[in-house]
């Protein structure tokens, strides 16, 4: 038996406070600045297997003293206690003292790879990354306005609406949290979307069907609330079941200190909460908003 609840009660708060924490999210992040890392800025990287145990404020102590700078130092998965170490761009020759700094103190080290990412291959990602996200949302427009024409245009501008607010809430968590932006980013950014439609186009397709059974009413405020009580349980276990394996490789990056992994899981599982919460509560409800103002119109 499906528990059927009013979702679109109390919609115009739950827009209205949901609107209003992605915008201080925003403002916040901007005002503050964004964390942009290695792959937007420009920088140096090097890498190096240093054979022993370390700790990662050891070995930024030691770049800090040779340069000046407050690096960033990862344990990576590769090699025996590999570390990667990013710092602003530097010289060749502040770079060799670095490596040579670590070899006094980690005699074991093997051979340290260095690398310099230039701002302009920086410039070309955030252009390549939004290009991305544009034709992503494009062609799921599209694609919602054929298969479920029925439904009318309103449906997928909502549906589209939704995804912005998605994208919109996870610069907002990167502005807040200050997770560094990269090629991490656009990966997240991408699975949100794709993760949010697939919930969103579940509830449309169910409103489809019960459509053609709910008959008694033109207001499709009863059709909307009968398709989300019956997709919730298959909403809520997908995510729960996705957050517990984005758990588990959260759980991992924090023992085997795995930064990148951090990067990745810790705003994946915010943006599966939010992508889920957005397909029940912010697309539906901008939905039943767009189809009465459209309803008036037509009736004026």
């Amino acid at each position: 038996m499906t528990l059927k609840c009013d979702f679109l009660k109390h919609k115009n708060i739950i827009l209205f406070v949901s609107v209003l924490i992605v915008v201080a999210g925003l403002i916040y992040g901007f005002a503050t600045g964004y964390v942009f890392d290695i792959d937007f800025k420009g920088g140096t990287r090097i890498q190096v297997d240093l054979n022993e145990e370390y700790n990662n404020s050891d070995v930024s102590d030691i770049v800090e003293q040779v340069c000046g700078q407050t690096p960033e130092v990862q344990s990576t998965s590769s090699g025996n206690n590999s570390v990667t170490i990013t710092t602003q761009t530097i010289s060749e020759e502040e770079a060799s003292n670095i490596i040579s700094a670590l070899n006094e103190k980690y005699t074991n080290m093997g051979e340290a790879t260095t690398k310099n990412v230039q701002a302009s291959y920086g410039q070309e990602l955030i252009n390549t990354a939004i290009i991305s996200v544009v034709v992503s949302i494009v062609l799921l427009l599209v694609y919602i306005a054929i298969r479920f024409k029925t439904l009318g245009y309103t449906a997928a501008l909502s549906a589209v609406l939704g995804l912005m607010f998605d994208v919109c809430f996870l610069f907002a968590v990167y502005g807040v949290f200050k997770f560094p932006i990269n090629s991490t980013f656009i990966a997240v950014i991408l699975t949100i979307i794709g993760y949010s439609i697939n919930d969103t186009i579940i509830v449309y397709d169910r409103v489809r069907e019960n459509k053609r059974i709910v008959t008694k009413s033109n207001d499709i405020k009863e059709v909307i609330n009968t398709s989300v009580s019956q997709t919730l349980r298959r909403t809520i276990m997908t995510s729960l079941t996705t957050l517990v394996a984005i758990g588990i490789v959260l759980i991992f990056s924090v023992i085997y200190d795995q930064e990148t992994l951090k990067q990745f899981s810790i705003p994946l599982s915010i943006g599966i909460a939010e992508g889920s919460f957005s397909s029940i509560f912010i697309a539906t409800a901008l939905w039943y908003s767009f189809d009465k103002v459209l309803k008036k119109r037509k009736k004026a």
